[in-house]
């Protein structure tokens, strides 16, 4: 069963406006939360000690956290529950999981590189200029960006199943498989044409910090919106690929 992607874009967006306000004001806490922790972290950086390690780390996991909260979010607002602001810690009783089954996501998209990988390496010592070994190189390249590409498509919404069902790190990655087989065109198209509205989103704001506008912070608010987008309608199309297909 295929997804309009134009009436997903469309009903994400008048979900999302519902709600404008509060999301708005979700990014400036959010932003401001970042600023903070940068500004923290470069003074502790200046002589690195256990305490600035252990400040990185506590904040990166904040920021998970919160990245779960948003999730969070935009489920609720898909399926018509309350928003509240205090939606951006509901994911935090998940952050292990989530931590465990972003480092299983990554191993398996390192596991689906290492062909490709390996064959790069060979053709590194391979004489460069002659025209097999280029050949080599272009394959080897294929084989690193496509398997890749493919497995994150298919592995994408774990998080939505970490947060929506609170399932084990395996069922996340396993559920996710199953209701994106036979999607993979349709969910990389997809994406695609959300990175356009978050690079269109990026304009005002680079244009901004090019010019030295005193305006560039206020800017960055619509860049935040835009990822929360994402969030919201990746969010709908899971809740469409799960009522399709039941999970395990």
């Amino acid at each position: 069963m295929q997804f309009s992607k134009k009436d997903i874009i469309i009903k994400s967006w008048r979900l999302m406006s519902k709600h404008l306000l509060l999301l708005t004001t979700m990014v400036v806490f959010i932003f401001s939360l970042i600023i903070l922790f940068t500004v923290v972290q470069d003074k502790l950086m200046i002589e690195l000690t256990y305490q600035s390690i252990i400040f990185i780390i506590a904040s990166s996991l904040f920021n998970q956290g919160i990245s779960l909260g948003i999730v969070c979010v935009s489920l609720n607002i898909i399926n018509s529950n309350e928003i509240k602001f205090s939606l951006l810690f509901a994911g935090f009783h998940m952050l292990l999981q989530y931590v465990l089954a972003s480092l299983l996501y990554l191993l398996f998209l390192l596991l689906a590189a290492i062909p490709g990988i390996c064959l790069l390496f060979i053709s590194i010592y391979k004489n460069s200029s002659s025209s097999p070994t280029n050949i080599l190189s272009m394959l080897a390249i294929l084989l690193i960006i496509v398997p890749t590409v493919y497995l994150s498509i298919r592995l994408q919404f774990f998080n939505y199943f970490l947060i929506d069902q609170e399932c084990g790190i395996l069922d996340s990655i396993k559920n996710s498989a199953i209701i994106s087989r036979g999607k993979v065109l349709e969910l990389f198209v997809f994406g695609a044409y959300l990175s356009l509205i978050v690079l269109i989103s990026l304009i005002p704001l680079s244009i901004g910090l090019a010019m030295g506008s005193p305006l560039a912070a206020l800017l960055a608010i619509p860049v935040g919106l835009s990822f929360i987008f994402t969030v919201i309608a990746l969010g709908y199309v899971y809740t469409i690929l799960k009522s399709n297909i039941k999970p395990l």
